[in-house]
Protein backbone atom coordinates (compact mmCIF):
# COMPACT_ATOMS: atom_id res chain seq x y z
CA UNK A 1 0.00 0.00 0.00
CA UNK A 2 1.45 3.22 -0.95
CA UNK A 3 1.80 5.86 2.38
CA UNK A 4 1.24 9.28 1.10
CA UNK A 5 2.27 12.17 3.66
CA UNK A 6 1.52 12.55 7.21
CA UNK A 7 -1.29 12.74 9.53
CA UNK A 8 -0.60 15.00 12.68
CA UNK A 9 -3.33 14.41 15.67
CA UNK A 10 -3.43 16.09 19.36
CA UNK A 11 -3.51 12.94 21.48
CA UNK A 12 -6.80 14.56 23.30
CA UNK A 13 -8.48 15.14 20.37
CA UNK A 14 -7.91 11.75 19.00
CA UNK A 15 -8.71 10.17 22.72
CA UNK A 16 -12.11 12.17 22.03
CA UNK A 17 -12.71 10.77 18.55
CA UNK A 18 -12.38 7.42 20.11
CA UNK A 19 -9.25 6.58 17.40
CA UNK A 20 -6.82 3.77 18.59
CA UNK A 21 -2.95 3.93 18.44
CA UNK A 22 -1.90 3.34 14.92
CA UNK A 23 1.47 3.95 12.94
CA UNK A 24 -0.56 4.36 9.62
CA UNK A 25 -4.35 5.11 8.77
CA UNK A 26 -7.00 5.65 5.76
CA UNK A 27 -8.18 8.85 5.55
CA UNK A 28 -11.55 9.78 3.61
CA UNK A 29 -12.78 12.99 1.76
CA UNK A 30 -15.35 12.40 -0.22
CA UNK A 31 -14.95 9.08 -2.55
CA UNK A 32 -11.27 9.81 -2.01
CA UNK A 33 -9.53 7.25 -0.04
CA UNK A 34 -5.46 7.82 0.91
CA UNK A 35 -3.03 5.92 2.93
CA UNK A 36 -1.13 8.04 5.45
CA UNK A 37 1.40 8.00 8.11
CA UNK A 38 -0.18 8.27 11.41
CA UNK A 39 1.41 10.93 14.16
CA UNK A 40 0.38 11.62 17.60
CA UNK A 41 1.02 14.72 19.24
CA UNK A 42 1.41 14.62 22.86
CA UNK A 43 2.94 18.05 23.34
CA UNK A 44 -0.14 20.69 25.08
CA UNK A 45 2.38 23.61 24.29
CA UNK A 46 0.90 22.58 20.50
CA UNK A 47 -2.62 23.95 20.15
CA UNK A 48 -4.35 22.24 17.65
CA UNK A 49 -6.52 19.16 16.55
CA UNK A 50 -4.92 17.53 13.89
CA UNK A 51 -2.89 18.62 10.82
CA UNK A 52 -2.27 17.11 7.42
CA UNK A 53 1.23 17.33 5.21
CA UNK A 54 0.32 19.27 2.07
CA UNK A 55 1.44 16.15 0.36
CA UNK A 56 -1.75 14.81 1.85
CA UNK A 57 -4.31 17.45 1.56
CA UNK A 58 -3.46 17.64 -2.79
CA UNK A 59 -3.88 13.66 -2.62
CA UNK A 60 -7.22 13.96 -0.83
CA UNK A 61 -7.97 17.31 -3.23
CA UNK A 62 -8.77 19.32 0.05
CA UNK A 63 -9.36 23.26 -0.19
CA UNK A 64 -7.10 24.54 2.65
CA UNK A 65 -9.25 27.20 2.91
CA UNK A 66 -12.53 25.39 4.49
CA UNK A 67 -12.84 24.26 8.04
CA UNK A 68 -13.45 20.36 7.95
CA UNK A 69 -15.35 18.13 10.43
CA UNK A 70 -13.71 15.32 11.35
CA UNK A 71 -14.88 11.73 12.71
CA UNK A 72 -13.57 7.95 13.19
CA UNK A 73 -15.36 5.33 11.34
CA UNK A 74 -14.26 2.35 14.06
CA UNK A 75 -15.75 -0.22 11.61
CA UNK A 76 -13.98 0.98 8.43
CA UNK A 77 -11.30 1.64 10.06
CA UNK A 78 -10.58 5.10 8.67
CA UNK A 79 -10.82 9.00 9.50
CA UNK A 80 -13.53 10.79 7.78
CA UNK A 81 -12.89 14.36 7.28
CA UNK A 82 -16.06 15.99 5.66
CA UNK A 83 -18.71 16.76 4.65
CA UNK A 84 -18.05 17.39 1.01
CA UNK A 85 -21.37 18.21 -0.39
CA UNK A 86 -22.76 17.93 -4.08
CA UNK A 87 -25.47 20.10 -5.53
CA UNK A 88 -26.32 18.93 -8.45
CA UNK A 89 -27.90 21.41 -11.26
CA UNK A 90 -28.20 21.36 -15.05
CA UNK A 91 -27.36 25.27 -14.93
CA UNK A 92 -24.63 27.75 -13.96
CA UNK A 93 -26.22 30.72 -11.62
CA UNK A 94 -23.73 33.44 -13.30
CA UNK A 95 -26.41 36.30 -14.39
CA UNK A 96 -26.96 39.08 -12.23
CA UNK A 97 -30.01 40.76 -11.57
CA UNK A 98 -32.22 38.12 -11.71
CA UNK A 99 -35.67 37.58 -9.86
CA UNK A 100 -35.68 36.42 -6.36
CA UNK A 101 -37.91 33.51 -7.61
CA UNK A 102 -35.71 32.18 -10.25
CA UNK A 103 -33.50 29.18 -10.27
CA UNK A 104 -30.52 31.20 -10.49
CA UNK A 105 -31.17 33.28 -7.05
CA UNK A 106 -31.65 29.85 -5.08
CA UNK A 107 -28.37 28.71 -6.41
CA UNK A 108 -26.89 31.91 -5.58
CA UNK A 109 -28.24 31.73 -2.21
CA UNK A 110 -27.48 28.14 -1.45
CA UNK A 111 -23.74 28.96 -2.33
CA UNK A 112 -23.53 32.06 0.04
CA UNK A 113 -25.23 29.63 2.75
CA UNK A 114 -22.51 27.08 1.58
CA UNK A 115 -19.63 29.38 2.18
CA UNK A 116 -20.53 30.13 5.92
CA UNK A 117 -20.66 26.22 6.90
CA UNK A 118 -18.15 23.58 7.67
CA UNK A 119 -16.91 21.28 4.72
CA UNK A 120 -17.03 21.06 1.27
CA UNK A 121 -19.99 22.36 -0.49
CA UNK A 122 -20.19 22.71 -4.20
CA UNK A 123 -22.12 23.30 -7.34
CA UNK A 124 -21.45 20.99 -10.23
CA UNK A 125 -22.49 19.98 -13.42
CA UNK A 126 -23.27 15.96 -14.46
CA UNK A 127 -21.14 16.98 -17.17
CA UNK A 128 -17.92 18.43 -14.90
CA UNK A 129 -17.25 14.73 -13.55
CA UNK A 130 -14.26 13.20 -14.33
CA UNK A 131 -14.83 9.43 -13.80
CA UNK A 132 -11.48 8.17 -14.69
CA UNK A 133 -9.92 10.02 -11.22
CA UNK A 134 -12.51 10.36 -9.49
CA UNK A 135 -12.99 14.47 -9.59
CA UNK A 136 -15.41 16.93 -9.82
CA UNK A 137 -14.89 20.60 -11.44
CA UNK A 138 -17.04 22.36 -8.05
CA UNK A 139 -18.27 25.54 -8.18
CA UNK A 140 -18.28 27.63 -5.00
CA UNK A 141 -19.67 31.34 -4.34
CA UNK A 142 -16.54 33.50 -3.56
CA UNK A 143 -18.47 37.02 -2.89
CA UNK A 144 -20.47 39.43 -4.91
CA UNK A 145 -23.21 38.14 -6.85
CA UNK A 146 -21.75 36.45 -9.66
CA UNK A 147 -18.26 35.84 -8.15
CA UNK A 148 -17.77 31.76 -8.12
CA UNK A 149 -14.73 30.19 -6.99
CA UNK A 150 -13.59 26.77 -9.67
CA UNK A 151 -11.83 24.07 -8.32
CA UNK A 152 -11.49 20.12 -8.76
CA UNK A 153 -13.09 18.44 -5.82
CA UNK A 154 -13.54 14.80 -5.00
CA UNK A 155 -16.67 13.05 -5.58
CA UNK A 156 -18.88 14.24 -2.73
CA UNK A 157 -20.35 12.35 0.44
CA UNK A 158 -24.04 13.55 -0.23
CA UNK A 159 -25.38 14.75 -3.34
CA UNK A 160 -27.93 17.34 -2.89
CA UNK A 161 -30.21 17.30 -5.73
CA UNK A 162 -31.52 20.63 -7.75
CA UNK A 163 -32.02 19.63 -11.15
CA UNK A 164 -35.42 22.30 -11.30
CA UNK A 165 -36.14 21.41 -14.81
CA UNK A 166 -38.01 17.70 -15.70
CA UNK A 167 -36.79 18.11 -19.03
CA UNK A 168 -33.02 18.28 -18.02
CA UNK A 169 -33.65 15.32 -15.53
CA UNK A 170 -35.21 13.19 -18.39
CA UNK A 171 -32.25 12.98 -20.85
CA UNK A 172 -30.70 10.05 -21.04
CA UNK A 173 -27.52 11.08 -20.68
CA UNK A 174 -28.27 12.57 -17.11
CA UNK A 175 -30.24 9.90 -15.80
CA UNK A 176 -27.17 7.80 -17.15
CA UNK A 177 -25.02 9.56 -14.86
CA UNK A 178 -27.77 9.70 -12.30
CA UNK A 179 -27.36 6.32 -12.27
CA UNK A 180 -23.77 6.06 -12.11
CA UNK A 181 -23.60 8.22 -8.91
CA UNK A 182 -26.35 5.71 -7.08
CA UNK A 183 -23.86 3.14 -7.70
CA UNK A 184 -20.80 4.83 -5.78
CA UNK A 185 -20.09 2.82 -2.40
CA UNK A 186 -19.91 5.99 -0.14
CA UNK A 187 -22.62 8.08 -1.91
CA UNK A 188 -26.04 9.45 -0.73
CA UNK A 189 -27.96 10.93 -2.91
CA UNK A 190 -31.31 12.75 -1.89
CA UNK A 191 -34.62 14.31 -3.40
CA UNK A 192 -33.47 12.69 -6.68
CA UNK A 193 -36.07 13.14 -9.15
CA UNK A 194 -39.20 14.91 -9.49
CA UNK A 195 -42.66 13.10 -8.79
CA UNK A 196 -44.97 11.45 -10.75
CA UNK A 197 -48.58 12.76 -9.40
CA UNK A 198 -50.25 9.17 -9.73
CA UNK A 199 -47.50 7.27 -8.79
CA UNK A 200 -47.68 9.36 -5.15
CA UNK A 201 -51.12 8.76 -4.83
CA UNK A 202 -50.95 4.71 -5.23
CA UNK A 203 -47.96 4.70 -2.78
CA UNK A 204 -49.25 6.65 0.14
CA UNK A 205 -52.81 4.62 -0.27
CA UNK A 206 -50.88 1.98 0.74
CA UNK A 207 -51.26 3.62 4.35
CA UNK A 208 -54.21 3.64 5.73
CA UNK A 209 -54.02 6.20 7.97
CA UNK A 210 -53.84 8.89 4.81
CA UNK A 211 -56.51 7.89 2.94
CA UNK A 212 -58.89 9.89 5.13
CA UNK A 213 -56.88 12.90 3.66
CA UNK A 214 -56.84 12.45 -0.17
CA UNK A 215 -59.10 13.28 -2.50
CA UNK A 216 -59.98 10.48 -4.70
CA UNK A 217 -58.00 10.44 -7.76
CA UNK A 218 -57.96 7.92 -10.73
CA UNK A 219 -56.24 7.62 -13.93
CA UNK A 220 -57.54 10.45 -16.99
CA UNK A 221 -59.86 7.66 -19.38
CA UNK A 222 -63.28 7.89 -20.22
CA UNK A 223 -64.40 5.68 -18.45
CA UNK A 224 -62.98 7.19 -15.23
CA UNK A 225 -64.17 11.07 -16.11
CA UNK A 226 -67.78 9.62 -16.94
CA UNK A 227 -67.89 7.53 -13.54
CA UNK A 228 -66.08 11.09 -11.27
CA UNK A 229 -67.85 13.02 -12.42
CA UNK A 230 -71.37 11.37 -12.00
CA UNK A 231 -69.66 11.31 -8.44
CA UNK A 232 -68.22 14.17 -7.70
CA UNK A 233 -69.47 16.94 -10.26
CA UNK A 234 -66.47 19.36 -10.06
CA UNK A 235 -63.16 17.66 -11.15
CA UNK A 236 -59.78 19.02 -11.61
CA UNK A 237 -57.85 17.04 -13.90
CA UNK A 238 -53.92 17.01 -13.76
CA UNK A 239 -51.15 16.25 -15.87
CA UNK A 240 -48.71 13.21 -13.91
CA UNK A 241 -45.54 15.58 -14.41
CA UNK A 242 -46.46 18.74 -14.55
CA UNK A 243 -45.42 21.66 -12.07
CA UNK A 244 -46.57 24.83 -11.15
CA UNK A 245 -50.09 24.63 -12.37
CA UNK A 246 -49.48 24.18 -15.90
CA UNK A 247 -51.73 21.87 -17.74
CA UNK A 248 -54.88 22.10 -15.20
CA UNK A 249 -58.16 21.57 -16.22
CA UNK A 250 -61.31 22.07 -14.14
CA UNK A 251 -64.12 20.27 -15.51
CA UNK A 252 -67.90 20.37 -14.06
CA UNK A 253 -71.07 18.40 -14.80
CA UNK A 254 -74.33 20.55 -16.18
CA UNK A 255 -77.37 19.28 -14.72
CA UNK A 256 -78.31 18.39 -18.41
CA UNK A 257 -75.08 16.15 -19.21
CA UNK A 258 -72.55 18.75 -20.35
CA UNK A 259 -69.50 19.40 -19.12
CA UNK A 260 -67.79 22.18 -18.83
CA UNK A 261 -64.02 22.86 -18.48
CA UNK A 262 -61.79 25.45 -18.28
CA UNK A 263 -57.84 25.37 -18.89
CA UNK A 264 -55.41 27.91 -18.45
CA UNK A 265 -54.31 30.67 -16.22
CA UNK A 266 -57.50 32.15 -16.41
CA UNK A 267 -59.55 29.90 -14.67
CA UNK A 268 -63.08 31.01 -16.45
CA UNK A 269 -65.18 28.63 -17.77
CA UNK A 270 -64.73 28.91 -21.54
CA UNK A 271 -65.24 25.09 -23.09
CA UNK A 272 -68.30 22.54 -23.69
CA UNK A 273 -68.04 19.17 -24.29
CA UNK A 274 -71.40 16.85 -24.60
CA UNK A 275 -70.22 14.10 -22.58
CA UNK A 276 -66.70 12.50 -21.50
CA UNK A 277 -65.65 11.26 -24.70
CA UNK A 278 -65.68 14.16 -26.38
CA UNK A 279 -64.15 15.93 -23.64
CA UNK A 280 -61.47 13.08 -24.35
CA UNK A 281 -61.16 14.57 -28.16
CA UNK A 282 -61.33 17.94 -27.78
CA UNK A 283 -58.90 18.12 -25.05
CA UNK A 284 -56.40 15.49 -26.98
CA UNK A 285 -54.14 18.04 -28.36
CA UNK A 286 -53.82 20.64 -24.74
CA UNK A 287 -53.08 16.83 -23.08
CA UNK A 288 -50.53 16.08 -26.20
CA UNK A 289 -50.37 12.06 -25.18
CA UNK A 290 -49.01 12.56 -21.58
CA UNK A 291 -50.49 10.68 -18.70
CA UNK A 292 -53.14 13.01 -16.38
CA UNK A 293 -54.82 12.24 -13.31
CA UNK A 294 -58.32 12.60 -12.03
CA UNK A 295 -58.95 14.12 -8.95
CA UNK A 296 -62.04 15.25 -7.09
CA UNK A 297 -63.13 18.55 -6.69
CA UNK A 298 -63.75 19.63 -2.87
CA UNK A 299 -65.92 22.34 -1.55
CA UNK A 300 -62.95 24.16 0.15
CA UNK A 301 -63.22 26.93 2.50
CA UNK A 302 -62.11 30.47 0.61
CA UNK A 303 -60.68 33.89 2.17
CA UNK A 304 -62.04 36.99 0.95
CA UNK A 305 -63.94 35.02 -1.65
CA UNK A 306 -60.58 33.96 -2.94
CA UNK A 307 -59.55 29.68 -3.37
CA UNK A 308 -56.81 29.40 -1.39
CA UNK A 309 -54.25 26.57 0.09
CA UNK A 310 -51.43 25.97 2.50
CA UNK A 311 -48.07 25.21 1.20
CA UNK A 312 -45.80 23.93 4.04
CA UNK A 313 -42.23 23.40 2.87
CA UNK A 314 -41.45 19.94 5.07
CA UNK A 315 -37.72 19.18 5.84
CA UNK A 316 -35.38 17.14 7.51
CA UNK A 317 -32.92 19.38 9.99
CA UNK A 318 -29.22 18.55 10.98
CA UNK A 319 -30.49 15.48 12.99
CA UNK A 320 -32.12 14.00 9.81
CA UNK A 321 -35.98 14.48 11.57
CA UNK A 322 -38.94 16.48 10.14
CA UNK A 323 -40.08 19.50 10.31
CA UNK A 324 -41.94 22.20 9.13
CA UNK A 325 -39.81 25.35 7.93
CA UNK A 326 -42.11 27.38 5.99
CA UNK A 327 -45.36 27.27 6.18
CA UNK A 328 -47.68 30.00 4.68
CA UNK A 329 -51.27 30.12 2.12
CA UNK A 330 -51.25 30.80 -1.10
CA UNK A 331 -54.68 32.57 -2.67
CA UNK A 332 -55.84 32.31 -5.91
CA UNK A 333 -56.49 35.42 -7.86
CA UNK A 334 -60.05 36.42 -8.40
CA UNK A 335 -61.90 33.74 -10.55
CA UNK A 336 -59.73 31.25 -10.70
CA UNK A 337 -59.13 28.13 -8.62
CA UNK A 338 -55.34 27.84 -9.02
CA UNK A 339 -53.12 29.09 -6.53
CA UNK A 340 -49.34 28.38 -7.94
CA UNK A 341 -47.74 31.78 -7.77
CA UNK A 342 -46.67 31.31 -11.42
CA UNK A 343 -50.30 31.37 -12.62
CA UNK A 344 -50.82 35.00 -10.46
CA UNK A 345 -51.13 33.56 -6.96
CA UNK A 346 -50.59 35.87 -3.77
CA UNK A 347 -48.82 34.92 -0.80
CA UNK A 348 -50.19 35.45 2.89
CA UNK A 349 -49.60 34.92 6.30
CA UNK A 350 -51.42 31.34 7.35
CA UNK A 351 -52.16 32.15 10.77
CA UNK A 352 -53.97 35.37 9.89
CA UNK A 353 -56.31 33.05 7.42
CA UNK A 354 -56.36 30.27 9.50
CA UNK A 355 -57.80 32.62 12.33
CA UNK A 356 -60.53 34.11 10.24
CA UNK A 357 -61.78 31.14 8.31
CA UNK A 358 -61.63 28.46 11.28
CA UNK A 359 -63.95 30.45 13.25
CA UNK A 360 -66.43 28.10 15.03
CA UNK A 361 -64.58 25.36 13.16
CA UNK A 362 -61.33 24.64 15.30
CA UNK A 363 -58.61 26.34 16.60
CA UNK A 364 -55.27 27.54 14.90
CA UNK A 365 -53.45 25.74 16.72
CA UNK A 366 -55.46 22.45 16.78
CA UNK A 367 -55.38 22.48 13.19
CA UNK A 368 -51.59 22.92 12.70
CA UNK A 369 -50.79 19.92 14.81
CA UNK A 370 -53.45 17.90 12.78
CA UNK A 371 -51.90 19.16 9.72
CA UNK A 372 -48.10 18.39 10.92
CA UNK A 373 -49.10 14.90 11.95
CA UNK A 374 -50.26 14.76 8.39
CA UNK A 375 -47.28 16.14 6.69
CA UNK A 376 -45.16 13.52 8.47
CA UNK A 377 -47.06 10.47 7.70
CA UNK A 378 -46.93 11.68 4.14
CA UNK A 379 -43.16 12.09 4.25
CA UNK A 380 -42.65 9.13 6.04
CA UNK A 381 -44.62 6.95 4.07
CA UNK A 382 -43.72 8.37 0.97
CA UNK A 383 -40.21 7.56 1.72
CA UNK A 384 -40.74 4.03 2.99
CA UNK A 385 -42.27 3.32 -0.41
CA UNK A 386 -40.10 4.58 -3.13
CA UNK A 387 -37.42 3.71 -2.09
CA UNK A 388 -35.66 6.74 -2.27
CA UNK A 389 -34.18 9.43 0.16
CA UNK A 390 -35.80 12.80 0.62
CA UNK A 391 -34.45 16.18 2.52
CA UNK A 392 -36.97 18.42 1.68
CA UNK A 393 -40.90 18.03 0.33
CA UNK A 394 -43.73 20.78 -0.51
CA UNK A 395 -46.98 19.63 0.45
CA UNK A 396 -49.95 21.90 -0.73
CA UNK A 397 -53.01 21.30 1.69
CA UNK A 398 -56.47 22.38 1.62
CA UNK A 399 -59.23 22.96 4.32
CA UNK A 400 -63.15 22.22 3.10
CA UNK A 401 -66.27 23.71 4.46
CA UNK A 402 -65.90 21.49 7.75
CA UNK A 403 -61.87 22.52 8.27
CA UNK A 404 -60.65 19.21 7.61
CA UNK A 405 -57.36 18.89 5.74
CA UNK A 406 -57.03 17.74 2.02
CA UNK A 407 -53.82 16.57 0.45
CA UNK A 408 -54.02 18.43 -2.62
CA UNK A 409 -50.62 17.45 -4.11
CA UNK A 410 -46.63 16.38 -2.85
CA UNK A 411 -43.54 17.94 -4.83
CA UNK A 412 -39.79 16.88 -4.35
CA UNK A 413 -38.30 19.84 -5.71
CA UNK A 414 -40.37 22.83 -3.85
CA UNK A 415 -38.97 26.30 -5.44
CA UNK A 416 -38.32 29.09 -2.51
CA UNK A 417 -37.88 32.33 -2.99
CA UNK A 418 -35.05 34.31 -1.66
CA UNK A 419 -37.12 37.16 -0.35
CA UNK A 420 -39.43 37.45 2.00
CA UNK A 421 -42.15 40.06 3.38
CA UNK A 422 -42.28 38.34 6.91
CA UNK A 423 -39.65 36.77 8.05
CA UNK A 424 -35.99 36.93 6.82
CA UNK A 425 -34.76 33.93 9.26
CA UNK A 426 -37.46 31.81 8.34
CA UNK A 427 -36.59 31.87 4.61
CA UNK A 428 -33.06 31.65 5.30
CA UNK A 429 -33.62 28.54 7.52
CA UNK A 430 -35.53 26.65 4.55
CA UNK A 431 -32.19 26.68 2.46
CA UNK A 432 -30.27 25.79 4.84
CA UNK A 433 -31.82 22.58 6.61
CA UNK A 434 -31.07 20.44 3.85
CA UNK A 435 -27.47 21.30 3.69
CA UNK A 436 -27.37 20.73 7.27
CA UNK A 437 -29.26 17.01 6.23
CA UNK A 438 -26.59 16.49 4.09
CA UNK A 439 -23.71 16.99 7.07
CA UNK A 440 -25.71 14.37 8.66
CA UNK A 441 -26.26 12.14 6.30
CA UNK A 442 -22.23 12.36 5.62
CA UNK A 443 -21.90 11.05 9.05
CA UNK A 444 -21.57 14.12 10.96
CA UNK A 445 -23.31 16.25 13.72
CA UNK A 446 -23.43 19.96 12.93
CA UNK A 447 -26.89 22.24 12.94
CA UNK A 448 -27.52 25.16 15.38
Amino acid sequence: MCTIGEFLISAKYMESLGIPKLSGVNIRVGHKIVFTEFKTVKNAAFKFKYLLSPSLSEALGLNKKRKMLMRYDKEANYIHLGPTIGIISTLLPFKEGEKPTSVNSELIYLGRLAAALPGQIYLFMPLDIDWEYEIVKGYTFAGGSDKWAVSYYPLPDVIYDRITSRAAENRQNIKQIKERLYKLPYLKYFNPAFLDKWDVHQRLCRNGKILPYLPETLELNEYNLDYMLKKHQILYIKPNNGSQGRGIIRAKLEPEGAIKYSAGKSGGINNRAGNAAEFMKKTEKQRASKGYIIQQGLNLLRYNKNFFDLRIIFQKNGRGIWQISKRFVRLAPKGSAITNLSNGGTVEISKKVLSKVLVNLDSVENKNKQIDKLCLMVAETLEKNSNHVFGELGLDIGLDKNGWPWLIEVNSKPRKTTISDYSQAIMEKSFRRPLEYATFLAGFHYYK
